[in-house]
């Protein structure tokens, strides 16, 4: 009985909260002030599993996938678009995607050229251009319209959209997942990747979309060095081997003047490969990589799962509470309190590698991603902010002590 009072009382329960009440407060405050802001933006936009894909796994080892061919569109015009799909289609890949916003007329001899190659080439292969999510309506959590491709083009192709999810406000925000289908009004509409899917492989399409996510986080198998990628002028020179294109799905982007020069400067984001989790300075992957990787994912049915947002918090509630009651005792016993911030900082040290440990080890071993960073959160904070609560509580409220006497 006494030992449970030394778990269950005043100064651990109302210590948890304290804890609790102080990261939100930290939040709060954060919000209403820019300078605190630029902080948290970097601290939340750091994720453990960045590390794991960047500094652990060895990316040595991760094998090509030769069943998806990128295609650099460079700063071909629409012509130049047409005659590369026509190219291409004559080699009889699976499905040939653009991930370009082809939206409006250009230059009539522009569109009626790629309108000509899209009437041949749709003949021989599906075909998918790029679409755009846009108006999102927070009250139905949906959009209330889609930015479609040109009209005359739109009766030779299928389309997805190709929003990237990140935070647009958040300058350092890193794109980690992935919303496989969104609604437009009443309608379903599939991103860019499950469209290709669906008219490829049929089979994985509906494993993806009966896994019922909202969002999947992306495997990254890796840059351009993981794939099959061509650049402009090879493809219309038709400088590549007849079995480059066969039975492969070909995704058309932006990708520079050259894929390995990597000087592009739009369309690129921050990955979880990005050599620098913190503090980076360049983006480090374009737009049609991270389809490349979904589209790689999900015909390897290589997903990450994560653990639900409830058992998440349980847990972090739970890795608190630990602390609380260890803190709380050592900071009460007579011999141990003098050498609170010593131990308290050790056990914090501790808990913190281990924490890691089992993180990237569940990921690497079983594609389980434990999102429990208000846990580790709250370990980090517990042992100066419970230092701070407890004497406030032991000079207000002297019987809150009475279970350690």
């Amino acid at each position: 009985m006494r030992f449970l009072r030394k778990i269950f009382n005043l100064a651990t329960i109302t210590g948890t909260i304290a804890i609790f009440a102080f990261m939100l407060l930290l939040q709060t405050v954060a919000v209403n002030f820019d300078f605190l802001n630029i902080f948290e933006q970097t601290i939340n936009n750091f994720k453990i599993s960045d590390v794991y894909f960047s500094q652990i796994r060895d990316n040595e080892k991760i094998e090509i996938d030769t069943n998806i061919v990128i295609v650099n569109i460079g700063y071909l015009p629409r012509a130049g678009l047409g005659a590369q799909i026509e190219v291409i289609s004559r080699y009889k890949p699976k499905i040939i995607g653009l991930d370009a916003l082809l939206t409006g007329a250009r230059k009539p001899e522009q569109d009626s050229t790629l309108e000509a190659f899209l009437k041949i080439a749709r003949e021989r292969c599906p075909i998918v251009f790029a679409s755009k999510l846009e108006k999102p309506n927070e009250e139905s959590k949906s959009f209330d319209s889609l930015g479609l491709p040109h009209q005359p083009f739109q009766k030779y192709i299928q389309t997805g959209y190709v929003n990237v999810v990140t935070d647009e406000d958040t300058k350092f925000e890193t794109a980690r997942i992935v919303s496989p289908k969104e609604k437009v009004k009443d309608s379903t509409i599939y991103s860019f990747a499950t469209k290709l899917i669906q008219l490829s492989y049929p089979d994985k399409a509906e494993k993806l979309l009966e896994r019922n996510n909202e969002v999947e986080t992306i495997y990254y198998r890796g840059n351009w060095q993981k794939f099959m990628v061509i650049d402009p002028m090879d493809v219309l020179d038709e400088n590549f081997d007849p079995s480059f294109f066969k039975d492969k799905i070909v995704i058309m982007g932006y990708m520079g003047s050259t894929f390995i020069q990597d000087d592009g400067v739009d369309d690129r984001y921050y990955t979880p490969l990005n050599a620098r989790p913190v503090g980076r300075a360049a983006t480090d992957m374009y737009g049609i990589m991270i389809h490349a990787n979904m589209l790689s994912m999900i015909l390897h049915e290589n997903y990450i799962d994560v653990i639900p947002s409830y058992l998440a918090i349980i847990i972090s509630v739970l890795m608190c509470f630990f602390n609380v009651v260890l803190f709380t005792y050592i900071y009460f016993h007579r011999k141990l309190g003098t050498w609170y911030d010593v131990i308290t900082k050790g056990v914090q040290l501790v808990e913190v590698i281990i924490f890691v440990f089992i993180f990237i080890w569940t990921l690497a071993t079983y594609n389980l991603m434990l999102e429990i960073t208000v846990g580790v959160l709250a370990v980090v904070l517990s042992g100066d902010v419970l230092e701070v609560f407890l004497a406030i509580l032991a000079n207000m409220y002297p019987k809150s002590t009475r279970a350690y006497e």
